[in-house]
């Protein structure tokens, strides 16, 4: 009896394989090439836009993860965002502008995964100048409306997305990816801000999108460039700037938070900080995440392990000397899955045992960022920087201390 049920229960759970009921672990084991990213991202990616069982048909077609062509990642990926590209298009002829705005912002969360996790082929070249066109087009109806900035520093340009809520000067929050998420991906992140009345201005970490510098120990300087700027606009409180980096990115945040009088408030999510960078963490990280780091320092994809060492070292705040008691720091949030497998979940605890006053935020189960955690923490981590980042109520003057009491007098 036990044997029929047993024959019973696989036979179920083909059955709803088949259907599409049940399909991750399938999915992941198909896409060989990608199966770390598949397996820690796929949840991401759903809460980012994608319908989570047409990203998993469009996976399923995948045997080639390299390639340009039938079959290959970038090439699957992108049916299902030109599906929605057209939607979008259609959608504005009949001047419904609602679907329109979904549908281009469903087609570039699709172009965002085809180009995943970098750009490294003419056709994810492509990929990514599709999903930011469909991005911007979806951008037309956002409201506050998105601003294109373009920033003069070092002979370059830094390309960033300003959105200012009509809420007077508020306060503004830098918003970035790291290696393999960039601005125009972080729509979620960007809209907690905005519900608690901040502006937000979303650029690409160094080493990524359109950015053009490289990743290296100093790019803090190009988040410190991005900083002058929005202090010197007149329709920001450029007196409470605060930081919410994610990912890779999340290093600057714990280094900003120590080094920059200007930042006020600093959300770090998932950062590498000291332990990720050493050769026995190293080794532990897939091939394709080690290749997209490598990418974004612009550095040799096929290099040794000794050189991958080498390069990574400088990149911890250990090294850098700054994991000590610091004289001065901005409010600092730490925010992490304890089943990171690409960041080691002591690598949060590091700061606040070197003597860096932080908050703890680590979700139990989760991974990387904690992405099944995004709904509750980047709203949370949102009201976190509007507390940090609100102006003191002012003190009235005595002028207005007599005016008082002479009223209350009559």
């Amino acid at each position: 009896m036990k044997k029929y049920l047993w024959i019973v229960a696989v036979l179920v759970v083909a059955a709803l394989v088949v259907l599409g009921i049940i399909y991750r672990e399938p999915l992941v084991l198909r896409v060989t090439g990608m199966r770390p990213f598949v397996e820690e991202r796929f949840g991401g990616w759903v809460e980012a836009g994608a319908d989570e069982q047409e990203l998993d048909a469009a996976l399923r077609r995948v045997h080639d993860p390299l390639g340009s062509g039938p079959g290959s990642w970038v090439y699957e990926l992108s049916q299902p965002a030109a599906e929605h590209e057209a939607a979008a298009r259609e959608a504005e002829a009949a001047n419904d502008t609602a679907t329109a705005a979904q549908e281009y912002q469903k087609a570039a969360v699709f172009y965002f995964v085809a180009r995943f996790p970098f750009v490294s082929t003419p056709a994810k070249a492509e990929a990514y100048r599709k999903h930011i066109e469909c991005y911007l087009e979806a951008a037309k109806y956002f409201d506050p409306p998105l601003e294109q900035v373009r920033i003069p520093f070092e002979g370059k340009t830094i390309i960033g997305y300003l959105r200012v809520p009509d809420v007077g000067e508020p306060p503004v929050v830098i918003v970035t990816g790291g290696v393999d998420t960039w601005k125009s991906d972080v729509e979620r992140q960007c809209q907690a801000m905005l519900a608690e009345g901040m502006a937000v201005f979303a650029f690409d970490m160094p080493g990524t999108g359109e950015s053009q510098w490289a990743l290296d120990p100093t790019s803090d300087r190009v988040y410190g460039a991005v900083v002058e700027y929005l202090k010197a606009r007149g329709d920001l409180d450029g007196e409470n700037i605060g930081v919410y980096l994610q990912s890779f990115a999340g290093l600057f945040a714990v280094k900003l938070a120590l080094v920059d009088p200007d930042v006020k408030a600093a959300v770090n999510i998932g950062g590498p900080i000291h332990l990720a960078f050493t050769p026995e963490h190293i080794k532990k990280v897939p091939d394709v995440m080690v290749k997209t780091i490598a990418n974004a320092m612009r550095e040799d994809l096929d290099a040794s392990f000794e050189e991958t060492v080498s390069r990574a070292k400088p990149m911890s705040l250990g090294e850098q000397g700054l994991l000590k008691k610091p004289e001065r720091q901005a409010a600092l949030l730490s925010i992490n899955g304890d089943q990171d497998p690409l960041v080691p979940i002591e690598d949060l605890y590091i700061i606040s045992k070197s003597g860096i006053q932080q908050d703890e935020w680590v979700y139990a189960g989760d991974g990387h960022c904690a992405p099944d955690n995004l709904k509750e923490h980047a709203p949370k981590a949102a009201s976190w920087l509007k507390a940090h980042l609100a102006k003191p109520e002012k003190a009235p003057s005595a002028v207005e201390l007599e005016s008082g009491e002479a009223q209350e007098a009559q």
